[in-house]
Protein backbone atom coordinates (compact mmCIF):
# COMPACT_ATOMS: atom_id res chain seq x y z
CA UNK A 1 0.00 0.00 0.00
CA UNK A 2 0.96 3.54 -1.01
CA UNK A 3 2.24 5.61 2.04
CA UNK A 4 -0.22 8.57 0.34
CA UNK A 5 -3.06 5.56 0.92
CA UNK A 6 -2.13 5.00 4.26
CA UNK A 7 -2.25 8.82 5.51
CA UNK A 8 -5.35 9.20 3.73
CA UNK A 9 -7.14 5.83 5.54
CA UNK A 10 -5.52 7.02 8.83
CA UNK A 11 -6.98 10.52 8.59
CA UNK A 12 -10.08 8.74 8.30
CA UNK A 13 -9.84 6.59 10.74
CA UNK A 14 -8.92 9.34 13.56
CA UNK A 15 -12.80 10.41 13.96
CA UNK A 16 -13.78 6.79 14.19
CA UNK A 17 -10.69 6.15 17.11
CA UNK A 18 -12.12 8.85 19.36
CA UNK A 19 -15.70 7.14 18.78
CA UNK A 20 -14.46 3.88 19.99
CA UNK A 21 -12.65 5.96 22.90
CA UNK A 22 -16.26 6.86 24.60
CA UNK A 23 -16.84 2.71 24.76
CA UNK A 24 -19.23 3.01 21.55
CA UNK A 25 -18.14 -1.10 20.22
CA UNK A 26 -19.57 -0.65 16.51
CA UNK A 27 -19.57 2.47 14.11
CA UNK A 28 -21.81 1.73 10.89
CA UNK A 29 -20.42 3.24 7.34
CA UNK A 30 -22.91 4.17 4.95
CA UNK A 31 -22.72 4.72 1.17
CA UNK A 32 -25.53 5.39 -1.27
CA UNK A 33 -25.78 5.49 -5.61
CA UNK A 34 -28.39 6.88 -7.92
CA UNK A 35 -29.99 9.63 -8.99
CA UNK A 36 -31.63 10.36 -5.57
CA UNK A 37 -35.11 9.79 -4.05
CA UNK A 38 -37.12 12.31 -6.10
CA UNK A 39 -35.06 11.42 -9.87
CA UNK A 40 -35.29 7.33 -9.87
CA UNK A 41 -34.21 4.39 -7.47
CA UNK A 42 -31.23 4.17 -4.99
CA UNK A 43 -28.95 1.89 -3.96
CA UNK A 44 -27.65 1.82 -0.11
CA UNK A 45 -24.94 0.17 1.31
CA UNK A 46 -24.03 -0.10 5.02
CA UNK A 47 -21.25 -2.13 6.92
CA UNK A 48 -19.84 -2.01 10.16
CA UNK A 49 -16.41 -3.31 10.23
CA UNK A 50 -13.81 -4.30 13.19
CA UNK A 51 -12.14 -1.45 14.20
CA UNK A 52 -8.94 -2.53 12.83
CA UNK A 53 -10.15 -2.70 9.24
CA UNK A 54 -7.95 -1.09 6.67
CA UNK A 55 -9.13 -2.00 2.92
CA UNK A 56 -7.27 -0.18 0.42
CA UNK A 57 -9.22 2.02 -2.06
CA UNK A 58 -12.34 2.90 0.47
CA UNK A 59 -13.50 5.80 -0.67
CA UNK A 60 -16.70 7.32 -2.24
CA UNK A 61 -18.31 4.79 -4.81
CA UNK A 62 -18.18 7.81 -7.23
CA UNK A 63 -15.50 8.61 -6.99
CA UNK A 64 -13.82 4.46 -7.97
CA UNK A 65 -14.25 2.91 -11.11
CA UNK A 66 -17.19 -0.20 -11.16
CA UNK A 67 -14.38 -2.96 -11.46
CA UNK A 68 -12.55 -1.35 -7.98
CA UNK A 69 -15.96 -1.31 -6.23
CA UNK A 70 -17.07 -4.60 -7.15
CA UNK A 71 -13.28 -5.54 -5.82
CA UNK A 72 -14.03 -3.59 -2.67
CA UNK A 73 -17.61 -5.12 -2.40
CA UNK A 74 -15.95 -8.54 -1.89
CA UNK A 75 -13.63 -7.69 0.31
CA UNK A 76 -15.56 -5.27 2.27
CA UNK A 77 -18.23 -8.29 2.83
CA UNK A 78 -15.95 -11.01 3.67
CA UNK A 79 -14.60 -8.93 6.33
CA UNK A 80 -17.37 -6.67 8.14
CA UNK A 81 -18.97 -7.54 11.28
CA UNK A 82 -22.35 -7.24 9.43
CA UNK A 83 -23.38 -5.63 6.35
CA UNK A 84 -26.71 -4.71 4.31
CA UNK A 85 -27.51 -3.94 0.75
CA UNK A 86 -31.00 -1.89 -0.29
CA UNK A 87 -32.53 -0.65 -3.59
CA UNK A 88 -35.37 1.42 -3.44
CA UNK A 89 -36.73 -0.47 -6.83
CA UNK A 90 -38.84 0.79 -9.34
CA UNK A 91 -40.93 4.03 -8.35
CA UNK A 92 -44.68 3.79 -7.89
CA UNK A 93 -47.25 6.15 -8.02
Amino acid sequence: MKEKEIERLNKLKEFEKEIYKTGINHIAGIDEAGRGPLAGPVVVGIAIMKPDSFIEGVNDSKKISEKKREKLYEQIISEAIDWSCRDSGPKRN
